[in-house]
């Protein structure tokens, strides 16, 4: 590898940051860019724009887009993320790793650079389940990975996954069929915000993943009975919000418990007294319960813990209650061998890195779930905050993701070969277990 590197553009990697956000920017300056809403059209078309004409651009049967100025290579380093948000979300997460990917693959483009794994950039649909309560939508697909459950998930408003990629303008094909050549596909690379305050409390610039926690994932139902809340004395009221309030704390006691014993996180993120008042004991709520780990036994035995929990205060309180199970994924380990190669290129570009587990999905599972190698790189969340208007991150930690990725891309990577010795890498500041 060369010793001169070519040099990103971070004055231009901000300005497209700053005019994707205001497709779909809210008055809180968040942004709202729901999967296959007009918003994340335009985003698309932005980013289509904003493309070199030199490079060769296509479109997936759902709307997931690829560009290359190398389309005729034989196998090719696919880099990339998501344009879509949450509701009032920040304006980094995945747009980040979507200008990041460009910009490595335009520096790359514009030095004249043969690199030995010429890169794809790959944007993906729909990777937030904000609006189908389905995740990843863009990348499953193209891994032939969505089933036909999935495409028939609905949102608020009953509008179905496959209707709602139709008004889009998309038609979906055979869903059991990868949209992408996978035989090309040496590996899959993004970049993203740690959507954690691990690095913003150290001094390193970056974060090479080695795992991703994965989530089961119930809907909660509690049920009581409505009374009048002056009619009714309190040792006969069947109080369904009271009770989920200790159900909740019950789950947050168990979470803590459970976290000094392993790797596990617990949360309720949301609760919803249906037809409550403020002159009515609540007779019905509901709440969603997102259990995590990257150990997927232990997080089973929590699992079990948290629901006799769930079981024993409803019964203490005089409830019924239903458990719905929505979600269940296995923890994903990160291909040693790119992390390995990520960590020796952010070395080489003296940007400081560690080894981390990331808490949130994210489209570089799949591609690891699929077979293909695939590494995930993290730079700093301000104060740890992610899916937030205050969502931020550091202009030396944009720099340092643009330069490791172009210097990943330049490296002549054997995958099947590289191996940690001991599950350890002498990096910069020392040993990094992995």
């Amino acid at each position: 590898m060369s010793d001169r590197m070519p040099k990103e553009d971070i004055d231009r990697v901000q300005r497209r940051l700053n005019q994707i956000w205001e497709i779909g920017k809210t008055d809180s300056s968040g942004v709202t860019r729901l999967a296959y809403t007009s918003e994340e059209n335009v985003v698309f078309d932005y980013l289509r724009d904003e493309l070199p004409r030199e490079f060769d651009v296509w479109t997936d049967s759902v709307g997931n887009l690829f560009a290359t100025p190398w389309p005729e290579a034989e196998n090719s380093l696919y880099i990339g993320s998501h344009l879509d948000s949450v509701i009032n979300g920040g304006r980094l997460d995945g747009v980040l790793g979507v200008i990041t990917a460009l910009e490595a693959i335009q520096t790359l483009h514009e030095s004249s650079c043969q690199p030995p794994n010429p890169p794809t950039l790959a944007v993906f649909r729909g990777e937030e389940s904000a609006r189908f309560g389905q995740h990843t939508i863009g990348s499953r697909t193209a891994l032939g990975m969505l089933t036909v459950e999935d495409f028939s998930a609905t949102d608020q408003n009953d509008v179905p996954l496959w209707h709602a990629m139709q008004q889009a303008g998309f038609h979906p094909e055979n869903l059991s069929e990868p949209t992408i050549d996978l035989d090309r596909v040496t590996g899959f690379l993004e970049v993203h915000i740690e959507q954690g305050r691990v690095l913003d409390e150290s001094d390193d610039d970056l974060g090479v993943v080695t795992n991703i926690r994965a989530p089961v994932r119930y809907k909660i139902t509690v049920e009581g009975a409505y009374d009048h809340s002056g009619a009714t004395p309190m040792n006969l009221r069947h109080d369904a919000l009271a009770g989920a309030s200790a159900i909740i704390l019950a789950i947050q006691r168990v979470g803590k418990e459970a976290d000094n014993e392993g790797d596990l996180v617990a949360t309720v993120g949301d609760i919803t007294a249906v037809d409550g008042a403020i002159n009515k004991v609540c007779g019905e709520v509901s709440f969603p319960l997102d259990i995590r780990s990257v150990n997927e036994a232990f997080r089973d035995q929590i699992e079990s813990r948290i629901l006799e929990e769930i079981r024993m205060t409803a019964d203490q309180h005089n409830l019924q209650f239903e458990v719905q199970e929505i979600d269940r994924s296995s923890p994903v380990t990160m291909s040693e061998e790119i992390a390995s190669q990520l960590a020796h290129a952010a070395d080489s570009s003296e940007s400081g890195y560690r080894f981390l587990p990331s808490g949130g999905g994210h489209d570089t599972m799949n591609f690891q779930q699929a077979g293909v190698p695939a590494g995930l790189l993290f730079v700093p969340s301000v104060d740890g905050v992610s899916h937030s208007p205050d969502e931020e991150t550091y202009d030396d930690a944009v720099a340092a993701a643009v330069q490791t990725l172009i210097r990943f891309t330049l490296s002549e990577i054997e995958i099947a070969n590289k191996k940690f010795t001991e599950n350890k890498i002498e990096g910069n500041g020392g040993d990094h277990a992995f």
